[in-house]
Formats: C-alpha cells, structure tokens, sequence
C-alpha cells in the first residue's frame, strides 16, 4: 500500500467523484480508477460504490476514509518536523514553588513565547525545604520561594551546600490574607491578638517553617494559635479562606491574585519581618529556553 494510494481514495471521497478528484490530483480518471482498483484488490474488498448520485461508501471504505486520513495528516506532521528548528519542536519547562500562588496568566504568557509543536510544563506546589532539594535533584530547573529575614541565613547555607544559587528579587512586609466578609477584613491594619480565635492555614512544616514557630509577630507567637490547618493544595487554601474565619500569613506578592477571589490582605502592627522574594537555580548551569523564557516573564511581573 502506497501513500499515493491513499491520498488519490481520500480525495476521491473528498470530492465526491473519480472525474472531480482526478482533476484536482492532475491526473488522468482512468489512472485514479487504477489507483482504486488497486487499493480494493491490496484491501480484498470492494471500497466504494460508483452510484447515479455520485461515490458511496461500504463500511470496509468508511473505516479505511477514517484512518487514511489519519495517517495522510501524520506524514504532513513528519514533513514539517524536517524543517522546523528544533527549539520549536518540544519544550519542557520544570519549576517548585513555595508561598506564593503564581499569576494564572504567567503560563499563558509563557506558552505564547514558547508556541513549539510540545510543551510539557511541571509546576511542584511545595515547602521550600522541597524546592531545594528539587533542584538540587534535577527535577525542576527553577525554584521560586518567599522567606523572611530568619530564614535566610539556613537557606544560604542550604544552596551553599547543594551548590545551588539564588537571587533575591523584592523584599516586602508580612501580610495577612483571610476572607474579605471576615470583620476584621475592614480594618487598615490588623493586630496580631485579634487573629487568635481565628484559624491559621499554613502549607507542610518543614525546616524553614519550624523556625517560624519561634518568631513572635506582635508579641504573638506563631506556635499559640489554638486552631492551625495544615494544606498542601493552593487551590484548597484559597477555597478554604474565602469560606471560613480562616486566615493565611503571606506578603505582597499575593495580593493581587488573592483580590481576584474576594480575599483581602492587611499589614500586621509591630512587625518587623521582611519576606523575600526568591529564584533559585544550580550554580554553573545553563538555563534552558524555557526556563530562561518564564524566568525573564516573571521578572517583568515580579519585580
């Protein structure tokens, strides 16, 4: 069985006679015939039905039209493969993030860069104990994160370690995030006190995270609150905050995305934490294209 076999049966039906398709192929009507002929003896059964209306079909013809079409637009995939540059053919893109739910549209702005025939994207929502070790792994390539300034110096001595490396983007003050319906989602700025009746949401303990048990916000320590939920799906907790007294602390990197689902964000009184924002890589190694494309995308909308 011939490829040209197959593109002269399709266009025959396509065109709903011999003498139709046989002009469009530049070929003479009893070569298409031959052609169909041949096709029906290779096959063992009658294909097509020449009728007074025109090309009809048996069933052995109809499941043949269906895969023969298949199959043509497979081999034009194989001839524009030949031709295409090979950053256009596949992309992967490998990023672990901590604390922070990414702008929705960052993808799409990446997908939009990237365009290639495929794209496989891999986004590990996770503690930041978890980032690390995935890059140092070689499961990502990219590792977001947001710490604050206690945090820092375990986290420096962590990619020191693992010879990774890192860059610090932004810094800004801690947050608190919880349903914009909550009553003390109408202050300007929230005393820590008042959020001890209320539940604190917090993503897996890790390494990084057990130093914030010690930390007091505002004479408050974290450790106190009587009502605590552990969740590892970002989603969940956005869910979970806008249906309930519960409350997230974050920072400024947040509060857009999170406005967009009805949660506010207030500044905390007496706090003197400051987050980080973070990318981190390995050290000597090329980004790829992909990574180097989302990285440079999420620089221009997190500054």
């Amino acid at each position: 069985m011939k490829t040209q076999q197959l593109q002269n049966f399709v266009e025959v039906i396509d065109s709903g006679s011999i003498n139709k398709a046989a002009k469009k192929l530049y070929m003479t009507q009893p070569n298409v015939s031959r052609s169909i002929h041949s096709l029906e003896e290779e096959m063992g059964q009658v294909l097509l039905i020449r009728t007074n209306k025109g090309i009809q079909l048996t069933p052995a013809g109809q499941s043949l039209y269906f895969y023969a079409k298949s199959i043509l637009t497979q081999f034009q995939m194989l001839e524009k493969l030949k031709y295409m540059n090979p950053h256009d053919l596949f992309n992967k893109l490998t990023i672990s993030v901590d604390s922070i739910f990414l702008r929705d549209d960052l993808i799409l702005l990446f997908y939009d860069h990237i365009r290639s025939a495929d794209t496989e994207i891999h986004m590990f929502e996770t503690t930041c104990e978890e980032v690390i070790e995935n890059i140092s792994s070689l499961k990502s390539e990219l590792g977001i994160t947001v710490l604050n300034n206690h945090q820092l110096s375990v986290f420096k001595k962590m990619c020191e370690l693992k010879e990774l490396e890192y860059e610090i983007l932004d810094s800004g003050p801690l947050y608190v995030h919880l349903n914009e319906n909550n009553p003390l989602a109408s202050k300007d700025k929230i005393n820590a006190n008042d959020l001890l009746e209320n539940t604190y949401i917090h993503l897996p303990y890790d390494l990084f995270s057990n130093i914030n048990l010690s930390i007091s916000v505002d004479n408050v320590q974290l450790s106190t609150f009587t009502h605590t939920l552990t969740m590892s799906n970002y989603h969940a907790i956005i869910h979970f905050i806008k249906n309930t007294n519960a409350f997230l602390c974050g920072h400024k990197w947040q509060i857009k995305e999170l406005a967009k689902t009805h949660i506010k964000s207030l500044l905390i009184e007496n706090c003197d934490l400051e987050m980080n924002l973070i990318v981190i890589k390995r050290k000597q190694n090329t980004l790829s294209d992909s990574a180097s494309i989302f990285l440079e995308i999420f620089k221009q909308y997190y500054p």
